[in-house]
């Protein structure tokens, strides 16, 4: 990866953009299909940074999935004078240019990616909508022109879209994580597409409609850890006003407790990698040792048993949740709910089953995960059973394979940083 936050001159910006006519055209010739030409506009000498490599990389997988078979060839520039990608798709240049156009308007900050088309010809295509300028809304090449807003002012504009766009996109990845851990079937003695497992209060849609009432916490989470590294104070008062949101959201029902504490850690530190790079684990412990326990209805057995809980993980710097983000990224979805399950010192198994409970469900995990895994989903639903039968629910390991799943998520910006 190219440096970041580095100032480019002049020459070097001709020249990266000579470099990619020239590719443009040798495209053109070798295929004889319409291509989309994406690139970034940031103003002033520096051209790349992480947030706006996120937009970048964002929007570039959103091309990817809406082309589909359609996408022919693609080349991606990773340069300190901005990343970009050349794509060559078997598709009408004026279809192209409505699919481009449309991811372009589909968020704020996508008034920072240009999306040129040129047709097989080598024209470009023209916006029927002139873009708009950054700051006045008025034409954009007539405000660019005569610089009429001052670089200072167009960067803390550009700024200010990328640090919403990051907040808002990284939100709506833990409302995914959530929903795809609560979906996944079948998990022992947890709510799934099956059934309420031991909960007899609780269903899948209550699930989603919990998870869909956290996205403005999470959205504030990461907001609170892009302005500065003290926010658990900030962070913890906003997780309250979450619970009191989901409480009210299910009718009292508690379902995201755990993840609240868990996700607004890891959201906020990974806020604080946009912001200034860093680990996120260790981010994410520097918060938790700053604040108060969680307060989760696991807590006295967690004492009682003298067992670390969500603070322990946290505070550890999330190792189960780390490794369970391994094994889904190798091995599956089951294969890293069974490593959670045979590992986790679950607080919550605790306080429903005690050690008995505990070991109990850490033996048959593990002895599933030894096996075939052509077995592991019959096994699970015979674990499933027997969990509902003694009122287990491993509530701990579903919080963690659903931050295992954010986590992979976001591996481009916690790997890059």
């Amino acid at each position: 990866m190219q440096r970041i936050d580095h100032a480019v001159n002049l020459r070097e910006m001709l020249e990266a953009r000579e470099t990619r006519v020239s590719k443009q055209q040798r495209l053109l010739r070798g295929y004889g299909l319409p291509l989309l030409s994406f690139t970034m506009n940031l103003a002033g000498p520096v051209k790349r940074g992480r947030l706006g490599d996120l937009l970048f990389w964002t929007v570039l997988d959103s091309l990817r999935e809406s082309l589909g078979e359609m996408l022919v060839h693609q080349e991606v520039l990773d340069a300190s004078t901005g990343l970009e990608a050349l794509l060559v798709c078997d598709l009408p240049a004026k279809a192209l240019k409505v699919l481009a156009v449309g991811l372009e308007e589909s968020r704020p900050a996508g008034r920072l990616c240009d999306l040129d088309v040129l047709t097989p010809e080598g024209g470009a295509l023209s916006r029927e909508t002139p873009r708009g300028c950054l700051m006045c809304g008025g034409p954009a090449k007539v405000c660019a022109r005569s610089r009429a807003h001052g670089l200072e002012a167009v960067r803390a504009a550009t700024d200010a879209l990328l640090r919403d766009f990051a907040a808002e996109h990284l939100a709506a990845s833990a409302v995914d994580a959530l929903i795809w851990e609560v979906d996944l079937t079948p998990k022992p003695g947890l709510v799934d597409r099956e059934g309420p497992g031991a909960h007899r209060d609780m269903d899948l849609e209550l699930f989603h409609r919990s998870a869909r009432c956290l996205r403005p916490y999470f959205q504030q989470a990461v907001t609170l850890g892009l302005a500065r590294r003290d926010c658990m104070a900030d962070l913890q008062q906003a997780g309250r006003r979450a619970e009191e949101a989901m409480l009210a959201s299910t009718g009292g029902v508690n379902t995201h407790k755990g993840a609240i504490y868990a996700f607004g850690l890891i959201l906020a530190a990974l806020g604080g990698v946009l912001a200034e790079g860093g680990s996120v684990y260790r981010r994410a412990a520097a918060l938790a040792a700053a604040g108060l326990p969680p307060d989760t209805p696991d807590a006295a057995a967690r004492i009682r048993y003298d067992a670390g809980g969500a603070r322990g993980e946290a505070l550890a710097g999330f190792p189960n949740a780390r490794r369970a983000r391994e094994v889904l990224e190798h091995s599956g979805p089951f294969a890293a709910l069974l490593t959670l399950l045979s590992q986790v010192e679950d607080a919550n198994l605790l306080r429903r089953g005690g050690i008995e409970g505990l070991e109990f469900v850490r033996s048959r995990a593990a002895s599933i995960l030894a096996g075939a895994p052509e077995m592991y989903i019959h096994r699970l639903w015979e674990l499933d059973g027997l969990c509902t039968a003694r009122n287990l629910s491993p509530g701990g390991s579903a919080d963690l394979l659903a931050l295992a799943k954010l986590l992979d998520s976001t591996r481009r910006i916690w790997e890059a940083a």
